[in-house]
């Protein structure tokens, strides 16, 4: 009945369950009677009507704790209904029914108090859950027909009007609109949109007329996964939550033994009933799952998908922050400001060979090569047999000729970004990019070396200069330049100073993540191998949110231990004060519901956390 040891996504708000009507009605029994007899605090049989309401008040609010503890016993999963069902049989055993009545009664009303609280900890969880509409329209053959969304198939084409939330991630077809993206990114201010442009689901269509292609669906869209991740991080658990599994293994034994002192030492009853109302350790046993949905929640309205508390526990004892350059550190929109040719061929024909081979690839340099390319009118011819080698370049045929465009070029003039380009192994020249840091990436380095972090460095598959110099620029010590995925991965893994955060955003970057302590990428533009393998997600790519982060995760940490130390307190000194018979049952009871209570508070308030 209490259950806390159950999942804690399944609770409703208080005040419109079924739950408090019912131990509402029980606990309205009891002043009825003690109208009918209130010359009596121990009732007995002796007085049927009096004591047959507090008799139907236990059955309301007591039996399902009595009911759900044997239960536990037949699944041999222990909870911490035992210990209550056995205080409340002992009252009754001893014709304590107003102490086994409002000991009930109180039991009960204080784990739903306690539920309730927890609700508003996962409110930011819950709402991305109920953002997605239930129906859209959909052309078909000229024709505009509404669907259930769980009809929609890849390909169609959906119709969306001023006012109406997107239902699938898609790319837009035709029309202009302003999509606010906050559900996803947290970022409040509408984002222009126009043909070509992807669309998630969940955001809302601002103020256009617009069709969408639908691309990814259901739970494959982003909204989708982060519904999946965001469940799975509840259910996970923080290394100082893991203490609470210990302890509880013990707990119900030693809290027996208690009681059974309690009663062999003093012969009275009543203190050992009360041990047990007071040694149930429902504050301990919420220790760390309340602070923990709080945290990932407040993550989540900020904008940071989090897959587990754990993760967040790690970077608040970080002593280091690895992090990748181009697209991370940097806006990812190299530009070419030079081009080297050598002396038998020409700036264009470098270009038109270069963007020939960079056609297909995603990378933000090929991304610069072919909008120089474009933009001096330079043909981009069709190349074949196109190799990748991530970290070090691409090549591919052209005209029956090998042509390499590869990193790591000798020319390297202020520091830019260089490439060079050879022809079955001939060199024809340089071209010569540079990519800006991040605004804000100066002030997030420093912010968070303020907040206890000793160690920040760079791990790029760019050349020394380029690196050096963005390092400079942002006051990140150290740099490592030309790093294949494998260098990446051997330095992190061979990292012995303590936890460590790596932050990327590409495919060359996905086994740093997964290997870091925690992996931070960018979700808005980062690869889909990058979101899945890191285990939290910037979904508006703002780096100004890494502070937060560490304060957030730090605060959970915190707060955690405060609790399971409030909680270990509580739990000795009522145990040591109902055995010397300093607490009745039903003060044991407030006492113990206190406890809890102010467990949950204090979790709670990890909600308000602001941003920095």
């Amino acid at each position: 009945m209490i259950r806390r040891h159950a999942d804690l996504t399944l609770y409703r708000e208080i005040f419109k369950s079924k739950d408090f009507i019912r131990v509402a009605l029980g606990a309205s029994l009891i002043p009825m009677a003690l109208a009918l007899d209130h010359t009596h605090l121990m009732l007995t049989w002796a007085v049927p009507p009096a004591g047959l309401l507090l008799i139907f008040s236990i059955l309301v609010n007591g039996l399902p704790i009595i009911r759900d503890a044997a239960l536990g016993l037949l699944k041999k999963r222990i909870n911490v209904d035992e210990l209550v069902s056995i205080a409340i049989l002992a009252c009754v055993i001893n014709g304590n029914f107003l102490e086994a009545a409002v000991v009930s009664a109180i039991m009960v009303f204080g784990a739903l108090v306690e539920e309730a609280v927890s609700d508003s900890a996962r409110n930011a969880i819950q709402s991305l859950i109920e953002i997605t509409p239930e129906t859209a329209v959909v052309e078909k053959n000229g024709q505009e027909v509404s669907l259930k969304v769980s009809d929609i198939q890849k390909g169609d084409v959906l119709v969306v009007r001023p006012g109406e939330t997107i239902c699938v991630d898609g790319e837009i077809t035709g029309g202009k609109t302003a999509v606010d993206e906050s559900s996803i990114t947290g970022e409040s201010i509408p984002v222009g949109k126009q043909p070509g442009d992807g669309v998630y689901a969940g955001t809302l269509n601002i103020d256009g007329f617009v069709r969408i292609k639908a691309l990814k669906l259901g739970e494959d869209s982003t909204i989708g996964k982060i519904i999946r991740m965001v469940k799975a991080a509840e259910q996970s658990k923080t290394d100082s939550a893991k203490i609470v599994d210990q302890y509880a293994s013990w707990f119900t034994p030693v809290i027996l033994a208690c009681a059974a002192l309690a009663y062999l030492a003093t012969r009275d009853a009543s203190r050992a009933v009360t041990v047990l109302i007071v040694g149930c350790p429902c504050s301990f046993l919420l220790a760390g799952p309340v602070s923990t949905v709080a945290a990932i929640g407040r993550a989540a309205k900020a904008g940071i998908l989090v897959k587990g508390g754990k993760y967040l526990e790690n970077i608040a004892q970080a002593s280091a922050f690895y992090f990748d350059k181009t697209g991370t550190l940097t806006l990812g929109e190299p530009v070419v400001v030079k081009v080297i040719p050598e002396a038998h061929t020409t700036e264009k024909e470098i270009l038109s060979l270069a963007a020939g081979i960079e056609k297909g690839s995603l990378h933000p340099l090929a991304s610069a090569i072919l909008r120089k390319a474009r933009e001096l009118g330079c043909p981009v011819p069709d190349a074949t047999d196109i190799l990748s080698d991530p970290g070090t370049g691409i090549s591919g045929i052209l005209d029956h000729k090998t042509i390499r465009v590869e990193t790591g070029g000798q020319y390297d003039p202020s520091g830019y970004t260089t490439v060079k380009l050879t022809v079955d192994d001939r060199l024809y020249g340089h071209i010569c990019m540079e990519d800006q840091p991040r605004p804000e990436a100066g002030r997030v380095i420093r912010k968070i070396q303020g907040l206890g972090i000793r160690e920040t460095a760079i791990l790029s598959g760019d050349q020394e200069a380029p690196v050096s110099r963005i390092a400079r620029k942002v006051g990140i010590p150290a740099w490592y330049s030309r790093q294949k995925p494998e260098d990446k991965l051997a330095l992190i893994t061979s990292y012995a100073g303590g936890k460590l955060v790596y932050i990327g955003d590409g495919v060359n970057d996905a086994p740093g993540l997964k290997a870091s302590s925690t992996g931070i990428a960018m979700g808005f533009k980062g690869s889909d191998v990058a979101l899945e393998t890191a285990d939290i997600v910037l979904m508006n790519d703002n780096l100004s949110l890494l502070p937060f982060l560490i304060t957030l995760s730090k605060k959970m940490s915190r707060i955690i231990k405060l609790n399971i130390g409030i909680s270990f307190a509580i739990n000795l000194i009522s145990v040591a004060a109902g055995f010397a018979g300093f607490l009745t049952p039903m003060m044991g009871a407030v006492s113990h519901n206190i406890g809890s209570i102010t467990v949950v508070l204090l979790s709670a308030s990890i909600g308000f956390s602001k941003e920095n």
